[in-house]
């Protein structure tokens, strides 16, 4: 896989402003440098009109961004791999949960759960901030021997955490096999139990069983596009954890859910970024609280 590499000529105050817009149009990475912002495209979801909606969104920002501003170079796989290391740290995602790359030490304290991600081309290393409210709704609400599907696993950070924080019959899924069998790989490394299964598929794809809980790190348009099946996946007073949505996204979703039966129970917001937990309702509450 190759991929595309934009530097874009912008101050770095305005990256507030436009990353949740550069993730929403299929961005998969972000570094800031001292000549500007870069970010990274794989070539195959890469297109001149994407190009050209980014030059609009970014003027409103920025309104002297012109496309000379944009610089487009195709970037083999391993310099992608290598410019992922200049910057991909370990870090506190929670008190007690820590991520960190293969090529860093950490020494974890007591009490402290240490994954070990190796982001390669799939998303997840906990940088993000819908990766970041994604796992801290996880610990917040995942109780032990609950089983899990994580929907569009990509580095498996979701689904590997959840195995740490003692969840059983864990199962991940992506559409892109390179994700899948990089999550196999940070499986492996993380010595995980036995839980976790992957499969390259679709949410349509899944036999319809019963989970505790549903993770979806993923954006509004596939979210909406599968909420009936989530529904049918989950037990009754069985979560789901949104995230990959941005703020203004919260209206939309929470009615579509709402219609299909779920309360919401919690929800947080880091910068564009908001997560969303909603509980699969009986009929009775649903009525009681109007689907709030």
């Amino acid at each position: 896989m190759s991929w595309i590499e934009l530097k874009l000529n912008v101050p770095h105050s305005i990256l507030d402003d436009i990353s949740g817009y550069l993730f929403a149009s299929g961005c998969e990475g972000i570094n800031v440098t001292d000549e500007g912002v870069i970010i990274y495209f794989t070539k195959r979801k890469w297109t001149e009109e994407i190009k050209i909606s980014l030059l609009e969104f970014i003027q409103h920002s920025y309104p002297e961004f012109t496309l000379h501003d944009i610089k487009t170079v195709s970037v083999a796989e391993q310099d992608w791999n290598e410019n992922w290391k200049a910057y991909f740290k370990p870090i506190h995602i929670t008190t007690r949960i820590v991520v960190k790359p293969p090529w860093e030490e950490y020494y974890a304290q007591t009490g402290e759960i240490v994954i070990t991600i190796n982001p390669q081309m799939a998303f997840g290393t906990g940088h993000h901030e819908s990766t970041k409210l994604a796992i801290m709704a996880l610990e917040k609400f995942l109780k032990p021997k609950m089983s899990v599907l994580d929907v569009g696993t990509g580095s498996g950070i979701l689904a590997i955490i959840a195995d740490k924080l003692n969840a059983e019959n864990i199962v991940a899924i992506d559409n892109d096999p390179v994700a899948i069998k990089n999550a196999e790989e940070n499986f492996e490394s993380n010595k995980s139990s036995t839980n976790i299964q992957y499969y390259i598929a679709q949410p349509e794809q899944m036999r319809k069983s019963e989970y505790d809980v549903i993770l979806a790190n993923i954006n509004r348009n596939v979210i909406l596009q599968n909420v009936t099946l989530f529904n049918q996946f989950l037990i009754k007073d069985g979560i789901i954890i949104l995230s990959g949505l941005l703020r203004n996204d919260e209206p939309m979703v929470l009615k579509t859910f709402r219609e299909n039966g779920f309360v919401l129970l919690d929800k947080n917001t880091d910068k564009d970024w908001l997560s969303m937990v909603l509980k699969l309702a009986r009929k009775e509450e649903t009525d009681e609280t109007g689907g709030n």
